[in-house]
């Protein structure tokens, strides 16, 4: 066998080829264990492809109305559905103590929830006596809790878990590996719904707690189908969605959303297969250099008596040594990059850091057929080549430093590829990029670093108005005495009350277009409509008047209601016309306009309403209270914010601080998702291709050293030479971009929907992208015709 690693001359070859294996596979290990996570890895339940999730339905659980199975928009499934706890509905996890150890994560389910999922537990199951007002409290535990904090006793049935107000006897355990129905569930302690909503401090007393709801679908009925008869059932429900199981995220902090990333997986994967394309690529140059260097031993061994099964075994076992190094480093850098994904959450809040990112035989199987694979067809052609009979005329032909036109024809074939896949990686990063610096940049219509979000729960103990003799004068001072403490902090100008004009409640309401009417007619449009705020709401999020005035107090509870507008709505409703003055009727508004402001987004960044109307509002007591804080610098501002409301309200129930940016953050998750990861494969494609790329032209320029002897010695300039070679070097260089940008306008169709504020022919992007490349390409053979420049031509022509 060759003696390859300890070569000195050998040294810097093999540290490029095991650093480029680590790079391009490493991106693809690192996608798949991720597609692994999400899609391939079995969920711990019987039946699983059965199983789905009922979504965009309020269910709750409650002692005057508790939940019914068998109710009519559950009927199609014939009683085979259970309920658990949403907890991300009010972020109210109750405090349980496991032998002094307070457990993180407590799930309230329904009765009948594990058997819906195949769960065999260890003890007893809940009955439906266990989940009625008033029952004993039980639970039932993690295989983990057991382990870890009973030791794996076998009398832990029986056991007790401290509460707050009461002390929990142990039923049950679940068995190992199963934390929850949802990727992302991290279980220790399952308790009954009702129990759960007896441990909550709040209102949910007297409500009653917000359900999950999933079902198995009945034998010969498929999603669609019982989908289809639940809409039939009950019109009110037509926004009523079924989730296959295996598409369901959810963790505490966050509600179920539904991973239906099919195109975004599919791009990922389609890039991550253009990276470790460019790796076999990269691999394939190196290895053609490399053996071309090696020409003459090769030659040698030849002539010597080696046959070329003996050479190719030979070069074999190099690269299965290569490939090896290769797969343990590759997986090295995957585990540093899936150690960093825990930092990005997707769209809905989804946190990469919940899910089993762990590799197993699958992961295993890509990564080492990818790096052998990859070494394998880069070194096909080299190892054909560099192997055959006829290499041993070599000896004869003498050295030769100049390169035959087959020779330079397959290296700038292989430049040509590699540029148009590193491109194609680079401009799909850069889109992603740019829609994330898009929606930072003032694209929101509102100042999202002088915003302030702040909503708590300030007077759940006092339930609901109505429920209690003088509740609403209670909420008022609470809230009161909260508006005065954020007011009073350092760098806060203006406090009103509000909500952010983009989240999940925003988009609820533009689900169903409006039908507005005006003098003019009735158009059917989705429009925001902001009925919940303060008249100084929009001063408070910075979005100018245009026209006319601002609401003022006065406007309250006036009839016909005065509104503002935004422009782009009042160009919708009254093109061509003043909109001031102009009468303006929803079905739950009549009013006319008094002033139009600045664009701003309702709903989201990703599917805005074409326009908004802000209307006079007086705010009502109640439980929860939304303020917009307007501060010199909002972030700076966040943990004072919060601690303020706890003071000023020592048993408020939770409370919420975000800042403008957090929101944009939040919306654009996927998008923000979208740019970390591109950029990573973009940076892999960079540091591949224009590596590449400048090697490759350096070493065309220099194989050209006797071409260049000859030419000086015929009278041409250093001038003419350094041109010829910038040329020679830069047209396979542009042909691949122009190659590269065009299949990169193909695949940004593929996530348009995406991009917000920047178009799939971007031509920042591109332009940026085409830069990059030309003048790495133009600067390495730049460098190499400027030293070939020097050389004397009777040197040029002795070299070998």
């Amino acid at each position: 066998m060759l003696n390859l690693l300890p070569r000195r001359r050998h040294r810097a070859y093999v540290a490029l080829v095991v650093g480029t294996v680590a790079l391009a596979v490493g991106v693809n290990v690192v996608v798949f264990t991720i597609v692994n996570a999400l899609w391939l890895r079995p969920l711990p339940v019987r039946d699983a492809d059965r199983l789905v999730y009922c979504a965009k339905s309020n269910f709750g659980d409650s002692e005057d109305h508790p939940f019914d199975p068998r109710s009519s928009l559950l009927r199609p499934f014939r009683g085979a559905v259970a309920g658990q706890v949403d907890e991300s509905k009010f972020g109210l996890t109750p405090v349980l103590t496991v032998q002094g150890r307070q457990v993180p994560e407590v799930a309230g389910i329904t009765a009948g929830f594990f058997h819906l999922f195949g769960i065999p537990i260890r003890g007893r199951d809940f009955v439906p006596d266990d989940d009625l007002p008033g029952s004993a409290p039980v639970a039932i535990i993690s295989h983990r809790v057991w382990m870890e904090d009973f030791g794996g006793r076998a009398d832990v049935v029986g056991s007790t878990i401290a509460a707050d107000t009461m002390t929990i006897r142990v039923i049950g355990v679940a068995p190992a590996g199963f934390d929850g129905v949802r990727k992302g569930d991290h279980v220790d302690v399952w308790i009954p719904s009702q129990l759960r909503r007896r441990l909550s401090p709040t209102s949910l007393h007297v409500w009653g707690v917000p359900l999950m709801v999933f079902g198995r679908l009945p034998p010969g009925r498929t999603l669609v189908e019982v989908e289809r008869e639940v809409r039939a059932n009950d019109s009110y429900h037509e926004d009523f969605a079924l989730v296959p199981l295996a598409d369901v995220f959810g963790s505490p902090a966050s509600s179920t959303i539904a991973i239906d990333e099919g195109p975004a997986a599919g791009v990922a994967g389609g890039l991550a297969l253009l990276v470790l394309i460019g790796g076999c690529l990269t691999l394939a140059t190196l290895i053609l250099v490399h053996y071309e260097r090696r020409a003459s031993e090769l030659a040698t061994k030849a002539a010597l008596g080696a046959t070329r099964r003996q050479l190719l075994g030979e070069l074999s076992k190099e690269l299965a040594v290569v490939a090896v190094v290769g797969t343990g480093l590759a997986m090295f850098v995957a585990q540093l990059a899936l150690r960093a994904m825990p930092a990005l959450s997707l769209p809905g809040g989804l946190d990469l850091g919940r899910l089993d990112l762990s590799p197993d035989w699958r992961v295993l199987s890509v990564a080492l057929g990818a790096t052998f694979g990859t070494c394998a067809l880069a070194a096909w052609l080299p190892l054909v080549r560099f192997t055959r009979g006829t290499l041993a005329r070599t000896l004869l032909a003498g050295p030769a430093t100049t390169s035959s036109p087959a020779t330079q024809r397959l290296r700038q074939l292989l430049l040509t590829a590699q540029v148009c896949a590193a491109v194609v990686v680079l401009a799909s990063a850069a889109l992603f990029v740019r829609t994330v610096l898009y929606g930072f940049g003032g694209a929101s219509g509102f100042d999202v670093d002088r915003t302030l979000f702040v909503r708590a729960e300030v007077a759940s103990r006092y339930g609901y108005a109505g429920d209690l003799p003088g509740f609403e004068s209670v909420a008022a001072r609470r809230r009161l005495r909260v508006e005065d403490a954020l007011r009073a902090l350092r760098g806060v100008l203006q406090v009103v009350d509000g909500q952010s004009p983009i989240g999940k409640e925003r988009m609820s309401i533009l689900q169903r277009p409006t039908v507005i009417v005006t003098d003019g007619g009735q158009q059917t449009l989705r429009v925001g409509w902001v009925w919940d705020a303060d008249v100084d709401w929009l001063s408070a999020l910075g979005v100018k008047m245009l026209v006319g005035r601002a609401l003022r107090a006065d406007d309250v509870r006036v009839r016909p209601s005065r509104v503002v507008v935004t422009a782009s709505l009042a160009n919708r409703l009254w093109p061509g016309e003043n909109a001031l003055g102009q009468r303006i009727a929803t079905p739950a508004l009549k009013g006319f306009v008094v002033g139009v402001s600045s664009d701003f987004v309702y709903g989201s960044l990703l599917e805005p309403a074409i326009g908004t109307v802000v209307t006079a509002y007086h705010a009502d007591p109640g439980v929860v209270g939304c303020w917009v804080v307007r501060a010199a610098d909002a972030a700076s501002v966040v943990g004072r914010a919060e601690q303020a409301v706890r003071t000023a309200v020592p048993d408020v129930a939770w409370v919420e601080v975000q800042t403008g940016r957090d929101v944009v953050a939040q919306d654009l998750g996927r998008e923000r998702v979208g740019a970390w990861f591109f950029s990573g494969f973009g940076l892999v494609a960079l540091i591949l291709g224009v590596g590449s790329v400048f090697g490759l032209v350096a070493y065309l320029a220099e194989s050209r050293q006797r071409e260049f002897g000859v030419r000086l010695a015929l009278g041409a300039t250093a001038s003419r030479l350094m041109t010829h070679g910038l040329g020679a070097a830069l047209v396979p260089v542009a042909v691949g971009l122009v190659i590269g940008l065009g299949l990169s306008a193909l695949v940004a169709q593929l996530f348009t929907s995406a991009l917000v504020g920047v178009g799939a022919l971007d031509p920042w992007a591109y332009s940026a992208i085409a830069a990059a490349m030309l003048g790495g390409a133009a600067l390495a053979a730049l460098m190499a015709a400027w030293r070939l420049r020097r050389i004397a031509p009777i040197d040029a022509l002795r070299s070998h």
